[in-house]
């Protein structure tokens, strides 16, 4: 009950910060929170959602924006190009297309 009892309190937390996000500070035509962005890497293309921390899963597309290849993407349009040093090395990316929160 001890864990249920901080997992509501965390979820209350978290609820009264996303109530009090400026949707206007979240930029129009770059990528912020919430944007989805397909990526080219090489031959192979990427979609990833920007989001907060904890809900970051990178098998389900969600990243973090404060990730390498997240912070990286931060206010960036279509058609940059951006360069991530990561743990495994250096990556290059193309944004093809990008929808920001403001688009859906």
């Amino acid at each position: 009950q001890t864990y249920v009892n901080a997992r509501i309190a965390m979820l209350k937390r978290r609820m009264n910060e996303i109530a009090m996000m400026n949707m206007e500070r979240i930029p129009h035509g770059k990528a912020g929170f919430g944007s989805t962005v397909t990526l080219q890497e090489k031959d192979v293309t990427l979609i990833y959602q920007l989001v907060m921390p904890e809900d970051a899963d990178a098998d389900k597309g969600l990243i973090s924006t404060s990730s390498p290849i997240g912070k990286a993407i931060l206010n960036k349009e279509e058609g940059d190009h951006i360069v991530v040093s990561t743990p495994a090395g250096t990556r290059r990316f193309e944004i093809l297309k990008l929808v920001t929160i403001h688009d859906d």
